[in-house]
């Protein structure tokens, strides 16, 4: 069984930014002449990087969750002793391309572990699906900024139960849903200079159908077609700035996802289904502090709670927290670079 412990990698992960602190005092680290400025105060900052900046950030989250949601999306007590924890420890990458464009990329090891009320645990820990992307902003240094991203994610490759058990596999769990998303998302941000900003995203994610083992014909053919139900999103966001190096942020984060149908590609064609109480919305609050000494070095440490949700129980014996999101608090912690 693998152990996954956010303190010890939290650990590396100051070890790592402080072999990183030492590079940067030459080579592609150091200050460009072409470089843009970046602005001291969060609240401050456009929407995408100044050109020449390069970020690297290393974050870790984690959830504990005791609870479930019915068809009716209440909440139920999972029997007594038993736990779902759900951790990830993320890599990072932003890239200020020109003064209007950045792009970036965010790559997820998922460590998932359910306790059973009795016999062991059982832990998986994988990759998870990467996500890349660009966000361009039109126009930069005025009073309202506006941008537009576009976001792919990409199958891991870890979709696939490791034994012969199909859907009703319990020995692991997945960490890639097998599925290709396409978000296009458009962003906005208000700043009343050096004291606080409002900032809002809108957009639509595509999920595209893949062929996935977790999905089983009646005949036992383990290569089932799975097609999620795409989603619009809608995000809030206030922070405030708590003195010169501290800021202080708000967020809602809502989902409204479409029915999941399955089914398999057979001799007359694809023939699909769908997948009963897997649509519905999906809201979450949370909370974050940042401290950001100097604009090269920031960590954030954030907090935050599920308030609504469907039914989690379709796809959670498998693990797949983007398709059934168990209930529960998450808790956060970032560390940035930047040069």
């Amino acid at each position: 069984m693998v152990v996954f412990r956010p303190m010890g990698v939290l650990w590396v992960i100051v070890a790592v930014m402080g072999a990183l602190s030492g590079v940067a005092e030459a080579g592609p680290f150091t200050a460009k002449t072409s470089q843009g400025e970046l602005a001291r105060r969060v609240v401050d900052r456009p929407l995408v990087l100044p050109k020449g900046w390069l970020e690297v950030a290393t974050a870790v989250d984690s959830k504990t969750s005791q609870t479930y949601r019915g068809s009716d999306g209440g909440l139920r007590e999972q029997p007594d002793g038993m736990s779902w924890t759900h951790s990830r420890l993320w890599l990072e990458v932003r890239q200020g391309f020109s003064d209007r464009v950045t792009l970036y990329g965010r790559v997820p090891w998922v460590r998932s572990s359910l306790r059973p009320a009795g016999g062991s645990e059982i832990t998986t820990l994988a990759m998870g699906d990467a996500h890349t992307g660009l966000v361009v902003q039109p126009m930069v240094g005025r009073p309202g900024n506006f941008a537009v991203s576009v976001d792919l994610k990409a199958p891991s490759g870890v979709e696939w139960p490791s034994d012969s058990g199909g859907p009703a596999n319990t020995t692991s769990f997945l960490t890639g849903t097998g599925v290709t998303n396409l978000s296009v998302l458009g962003h906005t941000k208000w700043a009343i200079k050096g004291v606080v900003s409002m900032a809002a995203d809108v957009g639509y994610v595509r999920k595209f159908p893949g062929i996935v083992g977790y999905v089983v014909a009646d005949e036992g053919y383990g290569n089932g077609v799975i097609n999620p139900g795409d989603e619009w999103v809608v995000n809030g966001d206030i922070t405030a700035m708590a003195g010169s190096m501290v800021s202080l942020s708000g967020q809602v984060n809502l989902r409204r996802m479409g029915a999941t149908t399955i089914g398999i590609n057979g001799s007359e064609g694809r023939q699909m289904s769908a997948v009963r109480h897997t649509g519905g919305d999906w809201v979450d609050a949370g909370l974050s502090l940042t401290v950001e000494p100097n604009a090269h070095w920031g960590i954030e440490l954030s907090a935050s709670q599920d308030l609504k949700g469907g039914d989690t129980r379709t796809f959670a014996h498998l693990g797949l927290e983007e398709l059934s999101p168990q209930p529960g608090r998450r808790f956060g912690t970032k560390v940035v670079a930047r040069w």
